[in-house]
């Protein structure tokens, strides 16, 4: 059973234009990500989901020398692209990241990937009342086959798993609970604005050295103790059909 990691990244961005190449502690911000995402204990193998048009080759480019797979397909049907790349790795299980999340906690991901390989009745899982950003979604092969057959509309297609999020009647759906220290969903650790980066730089300006990985919790449990941090982000309004991975 091959379980892949699907990062969906892209340089356009009409709030935060290039935000995956935009610089955090001198690296750009796909980098610490993938840097992340390559600690699982789970995952069999990564791929980096892009658009095919060319202002998207500039990031192609960004990713040469990484240990990781490159699959481009459509700019706005992201499903479609998901599709593409769970066929060309030969994913039976695909993890779902994106690359405005700096700080997605690879523990938690890993949790989901082990519950759904033991229990193989369930098609989809997620971590829910985390901050918004840290999480990953995990789904069967079958469950994104059925995606790509059930969702019709322009926003379902370019969010993933919105189809199923608003319909999960036609799936099994598993939630899983977030371990206490991390149950702060009214916390934004995700990077769609200025305001979002202001925060970041500030996180890892504390937090990053080189080698190393900014542990999650830790950065929770300082932004608990700094509301001034928190303020720094807490009125940009989510888009909605991300808000409801939250």
């Amino acid at each position: 059973m091959k379980k892949v990691v699907i990062l969906q990244a892209r340089i356009s961005s009409s709030r935060l234009p290039r935000r995956v190449l935009l610089e955090l502690a001198g690296r750009p911000i796909i980098h610490h990500i993938l840097d992340r995402l390559e600690t699982s204990k789970e995952a069999d193998e990564i791929c980096v989901a892009i658009p095919d048009v060319a202002v998207d080759d500039e990031l192609a480019e960004a990713l040469q020398g990484r240990n990781i797979r490159l699959v481009r397909g459509p700019e706005n049907d992201v499903l479609t692209r998901f599709t593409i790349a769970a066929y060309d790795t030969h994913a039976d299980i695909v993890i779902r990241a994106t690359a405005d999340n700096p700080l997605v906690d690879i523990g938690l991901m890993d949790e989901q990937i082990r519950y759904i390989v033991t229990n193989a009745d369930t098609d989809y899982v997620f971590t829910k009342g985390l901050p918004l950003g840290v999480s990953t979604e995990t789904f069967t092969r079958k469950t994104l086959d059925k995606l790509e057959y059930l969702a019709r509309t322009p926003l379902m297609r370019e969010h993933v798993t919105y189809y199923l999020v608003q319909n999960p009647a036609p799936f099994s759906v598993v939630h899983l609970n977030p371990p206490p220290e991390m149950a702060h969903p009214e916390l934004r650790l995700t990077l769609d604005t200025r305001e979002d980066m202001e925060l970041f730089q500030a996180i890892y300006n504390e937090f990053y050295t080189a080698g190393s990985l900014v542990n999650t919790s830790e950065v929770v449990s300082y932004l608990l103790d700094r509301p001034e941090l928190i303020k720094l982000n807490e009125q940009v309004r989510q888009v909605p059909a991300c808000r409801a991975l939250a």
